[in-house]
């Protein structure tokens, strides 16, 4: 059971890495001020406003 939590916090840390960077090339329009846009909003439309992103 420990070995399965370990594995999901690794998913995890990956997946923030890997989508803090994809944020950095995208942007997204919310009245007419730009954000950095990551995968979750792009494809799932899901509003995280984190650290002044949407992830």
């Amino acid at each position: 059971m420990k070995d399965i939590a370990i594995g999901l916090v690794i998913i995890i840390v990956c997946f923030l890495v890997i989508d803090f960077i994809y944020t950095e090339k995208n942007v997204c329009n919310k009245e007419t001020i730009e954000y950095k846009c990551g995968v979750l909003k792009k494809q799932f439309n899901i509003n995280i406003d984190i650290f002044g992103r949407y992830w």
